[in-house]
């Protein structure tokens, strides 16, 4: 549930907190110094029919008709062999029918997968997009979405110098054009909203990614005002007022908003880029549009896509999005009540002091929510003791270095676990920022102690919200 922001106490059962410098963490993917590396696994690929559905045979004429409709612009794309990974998409298709994610419809407005990818086959994309190109990389993300990357990439010096003649271009960006090369980006919440969607949603991620790529740069979202708050009119109140985002119709028998969503306005430029200059271990034009509007969500529509940049009445921190935010595009997401929850004790020169409840409870949650078949997305910290496997070396302990003073943050999905015969639990996770098109997994002892929130099911830790948000925050329960 999210509710406004209330003076002197974190709202209750709420992604806001009152003090946004004080215990909120922004999460950005400046991690790469000093590292933070899990073992590589082979893990099986993240679709299965126990997870989507069993509907694995085309049936309809309707079906049928699409189906060898998309074979035949792949048959005869430039792409018969995806550059992510060398395997045909002719053959990856084959194997999302097999496995049930193209015949799944588990999407907003109930279209299939299948439906999703002929609408990218046969109607015109935005910007001179080729068809076949975005269709090629919708199917390499569903098909293995952990080749989903934040990862912005260089831009050509012929196509920096046309950015910069551009008329619509500030000239912030003309007098520092050093702010185009994102080496880092801030993207990490968005691009694991992304992943979480082509793992767990292909039907609902390829109609983002149709919508997104389409001439109108939108996707429509209708969602129940209950995912954001109890109150209608609150619901009404956080879209509107607080995330900048009005309704373009209401139901009110439903209690439902129909909104639409799009990226910022220079998506299309760094989508063009990566069209005419991609590299592999960059992101695709998929990703782009899709990390842009994420961002353009969560950051009450300030977002600018060329250097990675927000501004919002909610975070002076230009980079990233903080755990408010976080939370309220995961509610838009899962249409859905969802709760975020501070696990870490913070002081306001971001010293990390303690934890609101023993490292066993967020195990629980975590393992709770895994086992009803979700992912979490967790938002951690290094501090400069747990950064890398030794502390800096040019650390001293002052009153303003404690020893946990936190240096970064950065968030990753935990897609499962794994128990061994002592009972010792290690998270299977996906990285969007870690250069590696795989899995990769973090014993439970390592990974827990530098989770500062994750989100949840209001379900699965509603029981605990209270406790522990008052032991983060220092609240007497009786206030």
């Amino acid at each position: 549930m999210i509710e406004n922001i209330k003076q002197n106490r974190p709202a209750h059962k709420t992604s806001f907190i009152n003090k946004v410098e004080n215990n909120q963490i922004n999460q950005s993917s400046s991690v790469s110094l000093p590292s933070f590396k899990g073992g590589i696994i082979n893990f099986p690929s993240s679709v299965s029919k126990s997870e989507l559905g069993v509907n694995t045979k085309l049936t309809s004429n309707k079906d049928i008709e699409m189906y060898n409709s998309i074979s035949q612009m792949l048959a005869v794309s430039n792409e018969k062999i995806s550059p992510q990974d060398n395997i045909s998409r002719l053959k990856k298709l084959d194997a999302l029918l097999k496995n049930g994610a193209l015949l799944n419809n588990a999407s907003n407005d109930n279209s299939t997968t299948l439906e999703n990818l002929y609408k990218i086959a046969s109607t015109k994309r935005g910007n001179g997009f080729d068809n076949a190109k975005i269709l090629g990389q919708a199917i390499d993300a569903i098909y293995a979405p952990e080749i989903i990357t934040q990862v912005f990439g260089d831009i050509p010096p012929q196509a920096k110098a046309e950015i910069l003649n551009s008329p619509g271009i500030s000239d912030k960006i003309r007098q520092n054009p050093e702010l185009l090369d994102v080496a880092a980006s801030g993207t990490c919440v968005s691009a694991s909203f992304e992943y979480h969607l082509a793992r767990k949603h292909p039907a609902e991620f390829t109609r983002w990614a149709e919508g997104l790529t389409s001439e109108s740069e939108t996707v429509e979202q209708t969602i129940k005002a209950s995912s954001l708050n109890s109150s209608y009119l609150e619901a009404y109140n956080i879209l509107k007022n607080m995330f900048e985002i009005k309704p373009e119709s209401i139901d009110f028998n439903n209690q439902e908003f129909k909104i639409k969503l799009k990226p910022d306005k220079n998506a299309k430029i760094r989508a063009q880029i990566q069209n005419n200059y991609w590299d592999k271990g960059e992101r695709s034009i998929i990703d782009v549009y899709m990390q842009s509007t994420f961002m353009q969500m969560g950051s009450e529509q300030t977002y600018d896509s060329l250097i990675d940049k927000r501004e919002g009445k909610f975070n002076s921190n230009p980079e990233g999005l903080g755990e408010f935010e976080k939370i309220f595009i995961e509610s838009i997401v899962e249409n859905n009540e969802r709760l975020s929850m501070v696990y870490h004790k913070v002081d306001d020169k971001q010293n990390l002091l303690g934890w609101g409840c023993d490292l066993g409870t967020i195990q629980k949650h975590i393992t709770d929510t895994l086992n009803s078949g979700e992912d979490v997305i967790v938002g951690y910290v290094l501090t400069n003791e747990t950064s890398g496997d030794t502390k800096s070396p040019n650390y001293i302990n002052t009153p303003d270095n404690r020893p946990n003073k936190i240096v970064n943050g950065h968030e990753i999905t935990i897609v499962d676990y794994k128990q061994d015969k002592n009972g010792a639990v290690t998270f299977i996770c996906n990285d969007t920022d870690d250069n590696y098109s795989g899995l990769i997994e973090y014993s439970a002892d390592y990974l827990i102690p530098k989770i500062h929130h994750a989100g949840y099911p209001a379900k699965i830790v509603e029981a605990d919200y209270d406790r522990i948000t008052n032991a983060v925050y220092g609240i007497d329960a009786a206030a």
